[in-house]
């Protein structure tokens, strides 16, 4: 009996002991801001609304815009000559323009008695001084002068037209040349785009397989195979003897086939990540997830950009890396303050008013 007293005396000391060194079991705690973030990474192909213009049997083309300049609907963007265009025609033009200049120079040199001609000539030579000053490094617009130096030009040609209209040798050379700028017109066709976008004389070949019409038709293997470079076979295809003018990029939405190197994540359709497409100058854009496929041992993630003040990043690229990031907003609590109810989850908040009961979504516990 002794013994065990003494061992209940012990055990209600112990007792006594821990319950004064443990603390107390905390009852309340404050939420607080966190955040869940992860990072995927993969390879892409992207994907643009564009139209590409062909040709068979072009021989040459001559641009008329600036590459990647934006174009409207019905702008002369190329003139194309066909296969059957000799350079000779040019040679042709270019004697009848030398003697027509010969000329031109001759009757000027006789216009000592013309107030108007000369006036018109001391404007064409102050312009082109002011060109070469320019060039040498004075302050301006050489652009602008250059602009004023071919109106002043222009303004003298016209009113030796009008002053010369009787001399049958320039005359001549006049209808000569009209005569040659036509037979050359015959060969040529002008090319405008029928919608507004960026125009870029760069082609790589996927422009007709690769689209925005088509890209939800694609499995994993195939855009693997495309990342790869292979160009898909379609019913639409180019005959070997077509010639790639100009595309034109529309400035819509437009997407990136991910294929992503997470294969055991799952994507949530109609979530909006950050971007990152790696490149020389690497580019961030808001991406959604439109949707998912998982066959072949890959995962494809079809994304949507709806930020078309990157299209000029991503006009000439095709294949590359990118980074997928995901961050969301939430608010921390201890995982003992997570009460069921009516088979929800949910915390009960103590405020000024009382406490009470409400739900919650745990994306996250650890």
């Amino acid at each position: 009996m002794y013994i065990v007293l003494v061992v209940a005396v012990l055990l209600f000391a112990a007792i006594v002991i821990i319950r004064m060194v443990a603390p107390d079991q905390v009852n309340f705690a404050n939420v607080e801001a966190g955040s869940l973030s992860a990072r995927y990474t993969g390879d892409a192909v992207v994907v643009r609304n564009e139209t590409v213009y062909t040709q068979d049997g072009v021989s040459q083309i001559d641009y008329e815009v600036e590459e990647g300049a934006f174009v409207t609907r019905g702008e002369a963007v190329a003139t194309v000559y066909s296969s059957g265009f000799s350079s000779k025609e040019w040679t042709t033009l270019s004697n009848y323009r030398t003697q027509i200049k010969e000329k031109q120079k001759q009757l000027m040199a006789d216009a000592a008695s013309d107030p108007q001609m000369l006036n018109l000539m001391s404007q064409v030579t102050e312009r082109a001084m002011e060109v070469q000053r320019l060039v040498q490094g004075t302050p301006g617009s050489l652009i602008r002068q250059e602009e004023l130096l071919n109106q002043v030009i222009l303004n003298r040609q016209v009113y030796m037209k009008q002053k010369y209209s009787e001399d049958q040798k320039l005359t001549r050379l006049y209808d000569d040349e009209n005569t040659q700028l036509q037979r050359i017109s015959s060969w040529t066709k002008q090319y405008a785009p029928n919608t507004d976008g960026l125009v870029s004389f760069y082609t790589d070949g996927f422009e007709i397989a690769v689209n925005m019409n088509t890209y939800n038709n694609y499995t994993p293997t195939e855009v693997r195979k495309i990342y790869q470079g292979q160009v898909p076979q379609t019913e639409t295809q180019l005959s070997r003897k077509a010639v790639s003018i100009y595309r034109v990029v529309r400035q819509e939405p437009w997407v990136v086939l991910m294929l992503c190197n997470e294969k055991e994540w799952t994507p949530v359709e109609g979530r909006t990540y950050k971007l990152l497409i790696e490149s020389f100058d690497n580019t961030v854009v808001e991406a959604k997830v439109e949707s998912f496929t998982r066959s072949g041992g890959e995962l494809l993630v079809r994304l949507l950009v709806y930020d078309t003040s990157e299209l000029p990043n991503v006009l000439y690229m095709r294949s590359c890396k990118v980074q997928l990031g995901e961050s969301v907003n939430s608010l921390a609590v201890p995982s003992r303050a997570i009460y069921m109810r009516e088979g929800k989850k949910g915390v009960v908040m103590t405020t000024e008013g009382g406490e009470y009961w409400t739900g919650v979504e745990v994306i996250s516990d650890d």
